[in-house]
Order: structure tokens, then sequence, then C-alpha cells
């Protein structure tokens, strides 16, 4: 976000001697976004590849350097996740589609999963998290899927198509509204006067925490976020 887009959301229009508080504040607001969803709100950085193919093991398990396939194109960008065995629903970061699941380790493509292996869930129009309907290590050559990460290439929320900043809307407000919180002046006044009554503010009180910001946070929240813990699939 930009000052220009947030002056846009909120209607505030920020004057001069201003406007380099506020650039900074949408920066912290960024940073604190980023570490409760658990990825990054830059397009450039969403959308880059985190896992570089060596190659394709043909056995599944048992591979050496010299007879492994060649890896396949990346179609949009692959993200890492820890795998367990056994977990019938696996947790990703948000996306729109889903182009190929597979079990790496150590850059080699040990299994590429099949279609009809797993079911994806959509939650809130975006997919949060893969089903598995059949059993991923029956044919592991005894491996039992140990010490393997799970790679995913997809079209990540906010990554856009490489160069268009495509972070929802409903992000983007609140992205908005916790900036123009931070940069209210009157924030750390711990008591204040109206008229004949005074009223003293909580003093552990934070704007990500109310409970329409977190709705919207929690819908695009990752495994790798401050949120995770909280949510219930």
């Amino acid at each position: 976000m930009d000052l220009a887009t947030y002056q846009t959301l909120t209607g505030i229009t920020v004057s001069a001697d201003k406007q380099t508080f506020v650039e900074a504040t949408i920066d912290r607001i960024q940073a604190l976004i980023e570490s409760i969803l658990g990825y990054s709100l830059d397009p450039t950085i969403a959308s880059e590849n985190q896992y570089n193919e060596i190659g394709i093991s043909p056995t599944e398990c048992l591979y050496t350097e010299d007879n492994l396939k060649e890896p396949d194109a990346v179609e949009f960008a692959y993200r890492i996740f820890p795998y367990n065995k056994n977990d019938k629903y696996l947790y990703i970061d948000p996306a729109t589609s889903i182009n190929k699941i597979k079990l790496v380790r150590n850059g080699i493509t040990l299994k590429e999963i099949e279609s009809d292996y797993y079911s994806i869930r959509y939650k809130n129009g975006i997919i949060n998290y893969i089903e598995v309907v059949k059993c991923w290590c029956e044919e592991f050559c005894g491996c039992e899927c140990d010490s393997v990460q799970l790679a995913i290439d997809a079209v990540w929320v906010g990554a856009g198509d490489y160069n268009e900043d495509t972070i929802p809307t409903d992000l983007l407000y609140v992205w908005a509204d916790l900036v123009k919180d931070y940069t209210n002046t009157n924030r750390d006044i711990r008591s204040e006067t109206l008229g004949t009554h005074s009223y003293t503010k909580d003093l552990d009180y934070k704007s990500e925490l109310k409970d329409n910001h977190i709705t919207v946070l929690k819908k695009y929240a990752g495994p790798n976020g401050e949120l995770y813990k909280t949510i219930t699939i």
C-alpha cells in the first residue's frame, strides 16, 4: 500500500508535514500484518518460487543424482510447507488455484500427488487447506513419507501475476484502518475528560485485535502466521 491508496481508502488527505510519518507507519503495519499472516504482502516477494527442483525421482523413494527425471516447469510459484503423514487436512497459505502438489526432499521430487488423492477445500471463497482423500504413502517404497516437505505450485492470494498488486480489498481496508489508528496522535493518551466525565483507556489495547479485524486476518492467515494456532478448519 502506498500513500495514495491509503488516502483513497480512508478518505483522509495527509498533510505534507505528516506524509513521512504516515508512510513509515504504512510500512510498519505491513510488517505487523505479514507476521500475523505468515507471508509477504509484497507482490514481487509473494510470487517468488520457493522450490528449485533439481529433478524427479523415478522410484518415488530411492534415487541417485544420475538417474533423475528432468524437473517440471513452474506454472506460477511453489511454496514449501511442513508435511505430516498423519494429517488429513493440510493447511496452506491462501490461494486461488492449485497447479501441482508434490512431496519433496532436498530439491528432489519424490512423489507428485495425483488429483484423485486430494480434495481442494475452499473457505470464504479461497483455498485454505487440502484434504487427503486417499493415503499418499501406501506405495512409498517403505520410506513412509519421513523427512519430506510439501511443495505446492499455486496462484497465491496477493501475488497477482508477478506485476499486479492483487491484495484483497477487505485486507487492504484492515491495513488502512490500522495505519489510521496507529497514526492517531491521541492513541497513547491513557485518560481523557469529556465534559464532566473522564475515562481511562485499556493499556493493552491493540487495534489489530479488534473482532472485525481478526475476522478478516483469519480469513487470509497461513500456517506460518501468528494466528495459525487459533484457527479451526
